[in-house]
C-alpha cells in the first residue's frame, strides 16, 4: 500500500514543482453526462486500470498535482488516491491555500491527532487523545512565503501556538491517500512537544 503511493508521489515530482502555484487545489467536475461517471486510474493513462469513480455532479475534489503532459490529476478519493482527467475537471473559484482563504485539515499519528483551520475566518479545534479544544488564529492576516511556499498560522486559546503549512507531498504512513501540504504544529511552553502531519483543503 504505502509502496503505491510513494509511486503515485515520485511520478508527479516534475509537475508539480513547475505549476507549484496551483495546487493543491479544489476542482469540481464538468463536462460529463448525468449518466455517466469519471474514471479514476491507477496511472495517469487511459488504458490503466479503473481503482474508483466521481460522480457528474462531484464538487470539491482535491487535485494534489498534475502528470508530467498535464492532462492527468492526482486526486483524493475515500481511501486512496489516483489519476482522473484535467478535462473533465474544473477548478472551484480563485482561493489558493496560500492566502489563507482555503480551510484545511491537518492530521497526524503517533499520537493520532487532527487540527482543523477555518480559514479565512480564525476559528480552529483541536482534536487528539489528550483532550480537544478550540483555538482562534490570526486569519485573515496571516504571515507566508513564497519561495519556497509556505503559510504560518499562530493560534491562541487553550494552547497558544502556531502551525507552518508547507507545499510538499505527504503521505500519513497509514493509507494511500495522497496529500500535497506538510504542516508543523509547534506548541508554545511545550519544548520537544511538536507534531508533524499532512493537511488536506476542506473540512
Amino acid at each position: 500500500m504505502i509502496a503505491r503511493i510513494l509511486a503515485l508521489l515520485v511520478t508527479i515530482l516534475t509537475a508539480q514543482a513547475a505549476l507549484a502555484q496551483d495546487f493543491p487545489a479544489l476542482h469540481r467536475v464538468s463536462g460529463v453526462a448525468g449518466n455517466d461517471v469519471l474514471n479514476i486510474r491507477a496511472e495517469p493513462s487511459a488504458r490503466a486500470a479503473i481503482v474508483g469513480h466521481l460522480a457528474p455532479n462531484a464538487t470539491d475534489i482535491e487535485v494534489v498535482g498534475l502528470s508530467e503532459d498535464r492532462a492527468w490529476g492526482l486526486v483524493r478519493h475515500h481511501e486512496d488516491g489516483g489519476w482522473a482527467s484535467m478535462r473533465y475537471l474544473t477548478r472551484r473559484g480563485t482561493d489558493r491555500w496560500i492566502d489563507g482563504t482555503v480551510a484545511m485539515t491537518c492530521v497526524g499519528t503517533e499520537p493520532f491527532w487532527t487540527l482543523a483551520f477555518h480559514l479565512p475566518t480564525n476559528g480552529a479545534d483541536y482534536s487528539a487523545a489528550d483532550g480537544d479544544f478550540a483555538l482562534v488564529t490570526d486569519a485573515p492576516n496571516l504571515p507566508q512565503t513564497q519561495y519556497p511556499r509556505t503559510l504560518a498560522v499562530p493560534f491562541t486559546g487553550a494552547r497558544q501556538g502556531f502551525a507552518v503549512v508547507r507545499q510538499g507531498l505527504c503521505s500519513d504512513g497509514m493509507s494511500d491517500l495522497p496529500y500535497g501540504l506538510e504542516v508543523q504544529v509547534y506548541w508554545r511552553g511545550t519544548p520537544g512537544g511538536g507534531l508533524s502531519g499532512c493537511c488536506r483543503l476542506g473540512h
